[in-house]
C-alpha cells in the first residue's frame, strides 16, 4: 500500500496549507486517514452538491472511461452529446442552444471573455476588446480571469501580466454608465458577473433596480451580458441559476464546480444562437481535455441526482432553515456583521482585520470537525461562507451552527 505520509509541499506549493489527509466521504461527511469525521459544510470550495460516496457517479465515470479511446473535442460522443442535449434540454434558461465543455471553472471563465471578444470580431468590431468586471469579485486564477476580477489578495504580484479591465463597484449602476462612456462603448466587448459575489464578497447581491438598470445600459450599447455562475449555477442558491433570482438575462453564462459535484474536473460555457452564429473560422479554440466522454459521464449522472432527488428545491428549503437558524444564533454578536445569501449558498461577513479574523474562525470550526470556507476581499476583508452538499440534514446543520457560534466565539476571544 503507499504511504499517506507526503511532504505538504508536493502537494501545494505554499508552505503551511497542509490541512488534513482525507481519504473518503459519504453524505456530508469526510473522513481522514486518522479517523476524524469532518462535517463539510462548505462542500470543499463550493462545489459539493449532491454529497460524497455517490458510486452512481464513479459506476458512470468507470463504464465510460472502459471504452479505452481519447477523442478529440470537435468529434461527438456518446456522454458528451448526452451531456450537452441534457444541459440544453432541461438546465438552461431558453435560447442557450449551444454549450462549450471545459475543465473546470477558471478555464471556462477565461473562454467567456474570449468567446465574447470572438463574437464581436466575427461581427465587424475588432475594436471592442474590454470586459468590465466588478469590485469585488473573483473568476478564476488563469490570467484572463484574475486580470477580469477584483480578488485583492489573488491578483496581488500578478498585476504586470494582466489586462488593465476597467472595474465598478457591485452594486452602482450608475458607476457602470459613468466607465462605459469614459472608457468608450465601442471599445467594450462584455460586461462580467456574479450573480451573488462568491469568494471575494461572501454572498453580496444588489438589487432589482441594480439588475435592470445594468442591462438597460448594457443593451442599449451592445455589450454582452456574462453571468459567473460557477458557484452559483446547478442550484446552489435555491435556483437552477442564480441570475434567475434578478431582472437580468445573459447572453454568455458559464459554469463549473456544480457541474461535477466534486466527482470530476468539468466546466462549460453556454451562449444564445446569436453570440455562435458567425464564429466559424474565428480560431475559438478548444482544450485538450475539452469535454472528455469520461467527465461528461460523471457530469450526466450528477445532474441526474439532481433531477431525480429534486436537491434543487432541497437547497432552497434547507438554505432557508439554515439561513434562520444562523441569524438566531449569530445576530447580536458584535462581530458578526450580515448574514447574507441564497439557499445554500450563504455568507456571514465578519468585523474586518484584512482576513485574520476569518482565518481564524475557518480553523476553530476545523478543530471542531467542521470546514467552512474562508472568503473576501476589499470592501469585505473578513468572511465565511457555507456552501453545504443540498443533502444536509436538520441535525447536521444544527451541528453546523452551533460549531460555527462556538468558533466565532473563541476566535474572538483570542483576538
Amino acid at each position: 500500500m503507499p504511504s499517506t505520509e507526503t511532504d505538504p509541499n508536493r502537494i501545494h506549493f505554499v508552505p503551511g496549507t497542509r490541512g488534513p489527509n482525507i481519504v473518503g466521504g459519504d453524505g456530508c461527511w469526510l473522513r481522514t486517514d486518522d479517523g476524524r469525521r469532518i462535517l463539510d459544510a462548505a462542500g470543499g470550495a463550493i462545489v459539493a452538491n449532491i454529497g460524497h460516496g455517490r458510486t452512481v457517479v464513479a459506476d458512470a465515470v468507470r463504464d465510460a472511461l472502459a471504452g479505452g479511446a481519447y477523442v478529440v473535442p470537435i468529434w461527438p460522443t456518446p456522454h458528451r452529446a448526452r451531456l450537452h442535449d441534457q444541459l440544453v434540454e432541461r438546465w438552461l434558461p431558453d435560447g442557450m442552444g449551444h454549450v462549450f465543455f471545459t475543465s473546470g471553472g477558471s478555464e471556462s471563465a477565461d473562454s467567456a471573455v474570449r468567446l465574447a471578444r470572438a463574437f464581436h470580431v466575427a461581427n465587424g468590431r475588432p475594436e471592442r476588446w474590454k470586459v468590465i468586471g466588478r469590485h469585488p469579485s473573483y473568476h478564476g486564477i488563469t490570467l484572463g480571469a484574475l486580470a477580469a476580477g477584483s480578488h485583492s489578495r489573488r491578483r496581488d504580484g500578478y498585476e504586470p501580466l494582466l489586462l488593465d479591465f476597467p472595474k465598478v463597484p457591485w452594486d452602482d449602476a450608475s458607476a457602470l454608465r459613468e466607465v462605459i462612456e469614459r472608457e468608450g462603448a465601442a471599445t467594450i466587448a462584455g460586461f462580467l458577473f456574479e450573480p451573488i459575489t462568491g469568494a471575494a464578497g461572501a454572498c453580496l447581491a444588489p438589487s432589482d433596480d441594480y439588475w435592470q438598470a445594468v442591462e438597460d445600459v448594457c443593451r442599449r450599447h451592445g455589450i454582452l451580458l456574462i453571468a459567473d455562475e460557477v458557484m452559483t449555477g446547478f442550484g446552489r442558491t435555491g435556483l437552477r441559476w442564480g441570475h434567475q433570482h434578478f431582472p437580468i438575462t445573459p447572453d454568455i453564462i458559464f459554469g463549473g464546480k456544480g457541474l461535477g459535484g466534486g466527482y470530476v474536473p468539468i466546466g462549460m460555457v453556454a451562449a444564445t444562437d446569436e453570440i455562435v452564429a458567425d464564429l466559424h473560422g474565428s480560431g475559438f479554440m478548444f482544450f485538450t481535455f475539452t469535454g472528455s466522454d469520461a467527465m461528461c459521464a460523471g457530469a450526466g449522472a450528477v445532474l441526474d441526482v439532481l433531477e431525480s432527488e429534486h436537491l434543487v428545491e432541497r437547497s432552497a428549503a434547507m438554505g432557508d432553515l439554515l439561513a434562520d437558524r444562523l441569524r438566531d444564533a449569530l445576530d447580536g454578536q458584535e462581530v458578526v456583521v450580515e448574514i447574507r445569501g441564497r439557499g445554500l449558498f450563504l455568507g456571514v461577513e465578519l468585523t474586518p482585520s484584512d482576513g485574520r479574523f476569518a482565518a481564524a474562525v475557518v480553523g476553530e470550526c476545523l478543530a471542531r470537525d467542521v470546514w467552512i470556507y474562508p472568503a473576501g476581499s476589499a470592501p469585505v476583508p473578513d468572511a465565511v461562507m457555507i456552501g453545504c452538499p443540498f443533502t444536509i440534514s436538520e441535525a447536521e446543520i444544527e451541528l453546523l451552527v452551533e460549531t460555527l457560534a462556538a468558533a466565532i466565539d473563541a476566535a474572538a476571544a483570542a483576538r
